[in-house]
């Protein structure tokens, strides 16, 4: 994957290994890529560090992520018991939404898509 960024997920998720219940976090690929730590609601940075992924300025643009593994037993092979792959919505370079990629098609050809200019 390269470099990336980090977007905390808004609710807790169970651990289907250990079963603890905590804050989980995706790693994605639009912006500044340079290992940022975002929340929703945040402006993404796009002050060019180590290197950019897609344009600023776009309406609206859904990016693509996976989950880490867990963070008090560090698993993330998970075997189809938690969804790992999740989908950001950013909207005029702001994130506004992070949910459950229930789209069935597996990993995009890019790991972004503007839906509108």
């Amino acid at each position: 994957m390269g470099l990336f960024n980090r977007l905390k997920l808004p609710e807790p998720l169970t651990c289907p290994n250990c079963g603890v219940v905590g804050s989980w976090t995706a790693q994605f690929r639009f912006g500044a890529v340079d290992l940022i730590d975002y929340e929703v609601g945040q402006h993404l940075i796009w002050e060019e560090r180590r290197g950019v992924e897609g344009e600023p300025g776009r309406h609206r643009v859904l990016a693509q992520g996976v989950l880490e593994g867990c963070g008090h037993c560090g698993m993330y092979d998970f075997g189809g018991s938690l969804w790992e792959m999740v989908v950001i919505e950013i909207v005029d370079d702001v994130i506004v939404s992070v949910v459950q990629d229930t789209s069935g098609e597996g990993w995009w050809e890019e790991d972004w898509r503007v839906l509108e200019e």
